[in-house]
């Protein structure tokens, strides 16, 4: 519940910078203004830059952990490649803690790879392994409501531990890092920190 004359933080992360240059401009030629987001009101006080970067290769640890849930959609033509048996005939189920990490993971890999290559033009996909080492955090449901119609989304909270990477891994991870985890970015969900290094 949002209070009124409560402080609230609007984060926008996007791989191309023009884009965050165009508005961060705009958002600095709102100062002091009301803007409205949905059917309430803010006032914007700030306008903050800031780039998380993955830090170079290294002997030691970066961790990136998810800020907002990580959402992964398994489509019925891998249903029986992951051994899942849906109830009901969906368009899509959820990854969710009941279905195995591996597909978790290699949902996440290959939706990173179809973003990575569709924003490059990158016409192949190097045999790369990108997430080695993550801890579960929470599974979330988060109710949503789009052109008219209510909805449950289920996502996932994680902590991603990498050790020393190679210049190619840390790219297309820097580029999850701005454009998103899983799927449904441009709602929030997927939004990811560097935790720091350790």
């Amino acid at each position: 519940m949002i209070s009124q004359d409560s402080l609230r933080t609007l984060m926008i992360s996007s791989p191309d910078e023009s884009f965050i240059e165009i508005i961060q401009r705009r958002l600095l030629g709102l100062q002091g203004s009301a803007i409205r987001l949905g059917s309430m009101t803010f006032r914007i006080v700030g306008v903050e830059p800031s780039k998380p970067v993955l830090a170079p290769s290294s002997l030691q640890e970066t961790v990136l952990t998810s800020g907002t849930p990580i959402v992964v959609r398994i489509p019925p033509y891998r249903w029986k490649e992951y051994g899942i048996q849906p109830k009901r005939n969906y368009r899509f189920v959820y990854w969710r803690t009941e279905h195995t990490p591996t597909t978790f993971i290699k949902q996440l890999e290959e939706n990173l790879w179809k973003k990575y290559c569709g924003y490059f033009s990158a016409k192949e996909q190097p045999e790369l392994l990108l997430f080695e080492r993550l801890k579960f955090r929470k599974q979330v449901a988060v109710p949503l409501k789009m052109r008219g119609e209510e909805s449950t989304i289920i996502g996932t909270l994680w902590d991603f531990h990498f050790g020393p990477t190679d210049d190619m891994k840390r790219r297309i991870l820097q580029f999850g890092l701005d454009a998103g985890f899983g799927e449904m970015n441009s709602l929030g969900f997927g939004f990811m920190n560097v935790r720091g290094l350790g």
